[in-house]
């Protein structure tokens, strides 16, 4: 650990003076800012690839030397390579083995520019073992992990642009076979209209490729596993008791490439949802959400209540799964006032600088209402749910953020 932090203070010193690369004029400044980055900062037990991103003067080179974890992670997917290197502005594939104990480990990466003149340090760390290994994130609609036998907590990832990035994540209820909450950003990077509307219906972990009429499909698992038959058969049509198949995630805010609109139509994303208010009030609040999007990232939760003394929720068979139909749905909204701060949400130490909002509707034709009078607070559903919503606020502020409700806050 003493080496560890001596090396850091190094890497500190040599890239505090000036991270940038030579150019064309005689003093050797350059426009181009050399850094690099790695697409996560905390992978699960089980995920055995990561990409590293470096930034800068397309001229010069990179090397990428593993300084801790080199017993667990290589540049080479059969051999113990410790180093590698590249031209600027290409990207490096770590390969990593499978955590299989108890504790979680860490790892750094140094990158080295124009021959070791200038550096950056990268540091991630690998989760321990267990069900709900990749749940911990720092991500700003992340609700607080709340234990459950029947609760399983997983995130869909999908590439763009050649980047990893989350699609969504959910809590799913392998009790109703309906997910208490899906959890996602909106953002216009989500939005741009890379393909239509798939209706791709499918198990969780299927993958499709081709275009439209010419759809190929295979079933790939990752962890954790939610087995098929604990997951509504959503895939040769709707439930047959007159209800939508209500999406938790619109199939409309992931537009970016067939695959993240395909996951939109997983059945994990699925509530039972009265057909009149699926296409009444929640179209119209997620038209919405997406018209208050920013280039601060919009943090949107869509949830379910299940109220045993509501009759709107009630038991039934579909396809030969028992599912739990809830007797309400709500949506929460949290992004900062001004959409522009470039601040993580965690790094806000004002209330003034954040605004939220939530929405709580019966699942009947009755809910199918004007939706500002279905307006609540964050407090307000977590009183009713149980969980901690936004739990990556800072703690001295949340309550403030929380206990919000002011419709003419919002683009609505």
């Amino acid at each position: 650990m003493i080496f560890k932090q001596l090396f850091k203070t190094v890497v500190l010193l040599l890239t505090a003076t000036v991270i940038v690369a030579c150019g064309d004029s005689d003093d050797g400044w350059s426009p181009w800012e050399s850094r690099a980055e790695l697409e996560d900062q905390i992978v699960g037990h089980d995920q055995t690839k990561l990409t590293g991103y470096t930034y800068g003067d397309p001229r010069y080179k990179y090397e990428a030397i593993i300084v801790e974890g080199n017993e667990w992670c290589s540049f080479s997917k059969n051999s113990a390579d410790s180093s590698t290197n590249g031209i600027v502005g290409e990207t490096f594939t770590l390969y990593l083995s499978v955590n299989t104990g108890e504790d979680n480990r860490s790892a750094a990466i140094l990158v080295k520019y124009n021959g070791g003149k200038y550096s950056t340090l990268l540091e991630f760390e690998q989760l321990a073992m267990s069900q709900n290994t990749s749940y911990d994130r720092t991500w700003g609609e992340q609700p607080a992990m709340k234990e459950a036998d029947n609760f399983i907590y997983k995130t869909y990832y999908t590439t763009v642009n050649g980047k990893r990035v989350r699609n969504y994540s959910i809590c799913y209820d392998t009790d109703k076979l309906v997910s208490q909450w899906v959890a996602y950003p909106v953002h216009q990077f989500y939005e741009y209209k890379g393909t239509g509307r798939t209706d791709l219906w499918a198990f969780d972990d299927t993958v499709w490729t081709g275009s439209p009429g010419n759809w190929s499909s295979e079933y790939i698992p990752t962890y954790p596993v939610i087995d098929k038959s604990l997951q509504q058969d959503i895939e040769n049509g709707a439930y047959g008791t007159g209800d939508s198949r209500g999406h938790m995630l619109p199939s409309a805010s992931r537009l970016v490439t067939v695959m993240a609109n395909a996951q939109t139509f997983y059945a994990t994303n699925m509530m039972p949802q009265n057909s009149k208010f699926n296409s009444g009030s929640w179209v119209k609040v997620e038209g919405w959400v997406r018209d208050n999007k920013c280039s601060d990232t919009l943090f949107v939760i869509t949830g379910t209540l299940f109220d045993t003394s509501n009759p709107n929720c009630r038991v039934f068979t579909s396809k030969g799964r028992t599912i739990t139909r809830p007797s309400h749905a709500y949506k929460l909204m949290l992004r900062t006032r001004s959409g522009s701060t470039g601040k993580n949400i965690k790094d806000i130490k004002s209330a003034d600088e954040i605004k939220a909002i939530g929405f709580l509707f019966e699942n009947s034709t009755a809910g199918n209402s004007e939706p500002r009078n279905a307006v609540v607070s964050i407090a307000e559903i977590e009183a009713k749910t149980g969980f901690t919503f936004y739990r990556n606020l800072d703690p001295a502020i949340a309550d403030k953020v929380k206990s919000q409700k002011n419709f003419n806050d919002w683009n609505f």
